[in-house]
């Protein structure tokens, strides 16, 4: 479903990706591990175009990327930004409401599929739709931004440290019940993280990086059984963390 060949990006001459590539395949979690730096939040967001590479290809369903309008290739895939990106000015169901409002969605479907991704998602339709983000926890605005992203049923979701701006017990929860979400299983999901536990908790694969470069991608199992190099073994041992 996503294919990247080659992909190089430099900024003033600072290479962030040095000729990169993977594929993601249909309803495959694919996860970009790596420290701070090393070029997985780069890689995510040139797969929807918000930064264009230096050079390389990306597809999309055989579609390369560049020969589509940004907006609608964006309108396609789902994003859930660090810090959830929400609109503080928006209430929750103005928030996820967004894509499909501007799909031209009748009211009354917009409606109902909030209603129903907050319900999935651990949230009341009844309480917390009209509230603004400023009132509600960390971890329910999260929700709320994935909510936001799944809202026009994308089948692609692109995932940037989703969980970091969260404490380490609602950062365990908010994970293991992204594991039960049946829209989620659904999804080709792309997701950057530093953190190894969110990794091998929810991978299909790993692709692990390092200066831009990717060191290993496999599964999880194949990563801790069969590391390529002691950095990934020390990686994985959180001693880069």
């Amino acid at each position: 479903m996503i294919e990247v060949e080659h992909l190089h990006k430099s900024f003033n001459g600072t290479i962030a990706v040095r000729d990169i590539s993977f594929e993601v395949n249909k309803g495959e979690n694919l996860i970009l591990l790596g420290t701070s730096g090393c070029g997985k939040t780069t890689t995510l967001r040139m797969l929807n175009r918000l930064i264009l590479p230096t050079s390389g290809n990306i597809r999309i369903n055989g579609q390369d990327v560049r020969s589509a309008q940004p907006e609608k290739l964006r309108r396609g895939i789902g994003y859930v930004m660090q810090q959830t990106g929400l609109f503080p000015h928006y209430t929750v169901a103005e928030n996820i409401a967004i894509v499909p409002k501007l799909e031209k969605w009748p009211k009354e479907k917009i409606a109902e599929r909030t209603r129903t991704l907050m319900q999935k998602l651990g949230l009341s339709y009844e309480e917390q739709a009209h509230m603004f983000p400023h009132e509600l926890s960390g971890g329910q605005q999260q929700r709320v931004g994935i909510a936001r992203a799944l809202a026009a049923d994308p089948p692609i979701l692109l995932m940037d440290e989703p969980f970091g701006a969260l404490d380490p017990i609602t950062r365990q929860k908010i994970r293991n019940d992204f594991k039960e979400v049946d829209e989620l299983k659904r999804k080709t999901i792309v997701m950057v993280t530093h953190d190894v536990q969110d990794a091998f908790a929810l991978a299909s694969r790993i692709c692990l990086m390092d200066k831009g470069s990717i060191v290993q991608l496999g599964t999880p199992e194949e990563l801790r059984e069969q590391p390529v190099n002691d950095f990934v073994s020390r990686f994985l041992k959180g001693e880069y963390n």
